[in-house]
């Protein structure tokens, strides 16, 4: 027990290690990307602020030039009518020098009116001048303005080209951020784990120390006991090997003897290997036997550790009983604990080996050829795909890995028994009432696994083919168009290299989403189907 929490101190140091590395590396590249972003918002937003002033601004004087074109003919207009008044007023003028007295006080009043208009004639032309004076530098610094905002638009542009560019950087440091995640996530498991062993051992160290000591002194008492007997023993020897060497010396064994006795231990090696068959077809009827005795369909409950997501409280209302077969639930409506009976009940301390020599059982059943179904049911986060998966190639693999290698393993034990075994591996999903060959894309050929990419394309009929579930003569079900995919069980690391490969395949291709238990939760009903054939030759 102290060697495997030694061994997951270990992997969670090289986890922290590993995660500190990613994210000193992460954290001068966000950074820069936020510094580059911010300054790049706060340049934005400045310039739609002054190209907007800009356009307001044109805007205004475009408004204020074709008001004062219209004032200019307006007054135009006018003088056009004072003109045509002071040379009305002329002409009557000269021809009225020879009349009345009041002929002379109109013409007085006239000259009078002759100076006003030109008076207001001067005014007129000054002020015509200074408004086309005002146009002129009003046209002009329009242009500028227009000129200003062809330049404020095409550094718009360059922004935009940096800002895109920025994009696909970060896109690219997506792998990074998925490997962290990956890390996260064993290093949370292996946490977990290792805080619920450290609280069993920290319950069951003051029971077992009284245990150890009794046990003490019952090994000192039989170290005595063994050493006296094995005085008497020496002696009785001693004498054996004397009377041994004095037969040795007397005895000459002939060819017809040495022969009796090479037939003699052939036919013992043919009754021991018929023994051995029979032994273990009595073995297998035994093993399932046990198997239906202690029921064909069991129940097994797992308790899940606290996380870092579940928050800081620690209390939980679930209570495994020592016998590993009971547990208690509180019930918050009355208070009062509920107790529940199970086959087998696992509490949070209990790692992925723990869990998987209990159903390793039904593995060497699948090897008697007996058909086997393991069935993980539990809500969103509860960790079904941990517990049936795992994560990594340590402590955390979880029973589809371990029940292979088992597999594989008990392959080249009974190859020495004329055993031949073949393999062979499918995955799917049912999601949205619809079923999908998560392995249709796969290619586990040694070359392929060699290479970088694990996986080789298909054709595109052979990946939109659709599955159906089917019933062959014998009324078995299965799935029709399901693609299988060989795991070498000659070579048990080239199949152990396949398995994880088919695995990581499989949860590529799985239809995931983010939920408030889980950032990859699993949307889907996921089948792994492991067919073994074999021939006793």
């Amino acid at each position: 027990m102290r060697s495997r929490i030694q061994e997951m101190q270990q992997r969670i140091n090289q986890l922290e290690q590993e995660k500190m590395t990613l994210n000193i590396s992460k954290a001068p590249l966000e950074a820069r990307f936020r510094q580059k972003e911010d300054a790049w918002l706060k340049d934005q937003q400045k310039m739609l602020q002054e190209i907007e002033s800009l356009k307001t601004e044109s805007k205004e004087r475009d408004d204020r030039s074709r008001e004062l074109e219209e004032r200019n003919e307006n007054l135009e207009e006018e003088i056009r009518a004072l003109r045509v008044d002071a040379r009305k007023a002329a002409s009557s003028l000269n021809s009225r020098e020879n009349g009345s007295n009041d002929t002379w006080s109109r013409q007085l009043q006239n000259d009078r009116d002759v100076a006003d208009l030109k008076e207001k004639l001067r005014h007129s032309e000054e002020e015509i001048k200074s408004l086309r004076l005002e146009k002129v530098s009003v046209e002009s610094e329009l242009s500028g303005t227009k000129m200003e905002l062809i330049s404020l638009t095409r550094a718009h542009d360059e922004l935009q080209v940096e800002f895109e560019e920025m994009e696909s950087s970060k896109s690219q440091n997506s792998e990074a951020e998925i490997q962290l995640e990956v890390l996260t996530t064993e290093h949370i498991a292996t946490s977990a784990q290792l805080n619920a062993v450290c609280a069993d051992l920290a319950a069951t160290k003051s029971s077992a120390q009284a245990a150890m000591e009794a046990k003490e002194e019952e090994f000192k008492k039989e170290v005595e006991k063994l050493k006296f007997e094995m005085s008497v023993i020496k002696a009785r020897g001693g004498v054996t090997d004397d009377d041994d060497d004095k037969a040795n010396d007397d005895e000459v064994e002939d060819m017809a003897v040495l022969k009796a006795r090479i037939e003699e231990r052939d036919r013992r090696i043919a009754e021991l290997e018929m023994e051995l068959l029979k032994g273990e077809q009595l073995r297998r009827q035994m093993h399932n036997r046990i198997q239906e005795l202690r029921g064909n369909i069991r129940v097994f409950v797992r308790a899940r550790p606290f996380l870092p997501g579940d928050g800081q409280s620690t209390q939980t209302c679930l209570d495994v009983l020592p016998d590993g077969e009971n547990l208690s639930i509180i019930d918050n409506r009355s208070g009062n604990p509920v107790d529940f009976k199970f086959d087998k009940v696992f509490p949070p301390s209990s790692g992925q080996d723990g869990v998987f020599e209990e159903v390793s059982e039904f593995v060497q059943s699948a090897l008697d050829g007996y058909n086997v179904v393991l069935f993980s049911y539990g809500q969103t986060g509860s960790g079904k795909t941990h517990t049936m998966q795992g994560s990594g190639i340590g402590a955390m693999r979880g029973i589809i890995p371990r029940a292979v290698e088992q597999i594989l393993s008990q392959a080249k034990i009974m190859q020495a028994q004329r055993w031949q075994f073949t393999v062979s591996a499918s995955f799917l999903e049912i999601y949205n009432e619809n079923l999908r060959d998560l392995l249709v894309n796969l290619d586990l050929r040694p070359d392929s696994l060699s290479s970088s990419c694990s996986s080789a394309a298909r054709p595109a009929s052979a990946a939109a083919q659709k599955l159906a579930i089917k019933r062959d003569r014998n009324q078995k079900s299965f799935v029709d168009g399901l693609t299988q995919h060989k795991i070498d069980a000659e070579d048990k690391e080239i199949g152990i290299q396949q398995l994880e490969a088919l695995m990581a395949a499989a949860a590529r291709a799985r239809s995931v989403a983010t939920t408030k238990m889980n950032a990859q939760s699993s949307r889907s009903h996921s089948v792994f189907m492991l067919h073994l054939h074999g021939i006793n030759e």
